[in-house]
């Protein structure tokens, strides 16, 4: 396995301080993402080396089209679970699409209730994304009428659920475009 520090040596950057001008550093810079997108990522099928790209996530992250996700092993509180995912430079998982469901069904590993970034604003009690977008309802079924403010997915249900209620919860962020 290569070592990060040889992909650099190989791609002409120095850890070493110097004193080179700003084309030089640019180019260096260049040089050395097109040697980690030649390590890191799959050259696209009938696309050429120059114009392909990929999207990378952090380590432990898993990667869906332009998002990467990441499933709590521990169980926090709704308000807990959005804090950590602040800290983790995302947020709690707002739904885009099917699609999106499917894949985090897939990726879930054996829990079944996941807090989202959906909550419900009062007084009308309206779902609402922490994006400020409303829950779409031909997205997702709603199970009954929103009793709680928090919600969790269930396979491709919403459950209304106390936010202090302990669970596992799914956080997302950009993936990283090279």
């Amino acid at each position: 396995m290569r070592h990060p520090i040889d992909i650099l040596e190989e791609a002409g950057i120095s850890l070493k301080p110097s004193n080179g001008t700003t084309v030089e550093n640019k180019s260096s810079l260049e040089n050395f993402v097109s040697h980690l997108k030649q390590f890191m990522c799959k050259p696209l099928v009938n696309k050429e080396r120059e114009k392909s790209s990929c999207r990378l996530c952090p380590q432990n992250w898993n990667l869906h089209e332009n998002k990467c996700y990441w499933i709590s092993k521990e169980r926090q509180t709704w308000h807990n679970s959005k804090e950590d995912c602040i800290a983790k430079q995302s947020r709690l998982l707002v739904i885009q699409n099917q699609e999106e469901v499917t894949f985090i069904q897939s990726i879930m590993e054996g829990a079944q209730l996941l807090w989202i970034g959906l909550k419900a604003i009062s007084p009308e009690r309206k779902w609402t994304w922490l994006d400020g977008s409303p829950l779409d309802d031909k997205l997702l079924q709603e199970l009954g009428p929103v009793a709680n403010f928090c919600g969790r997915l269930n396979g491709n249900q919403i459950i209304s659920e106390d936010c202090n209620t302990i669970t596992t919860w799914v956080c997302e962020t950009a993936a990283l475009l090279l």
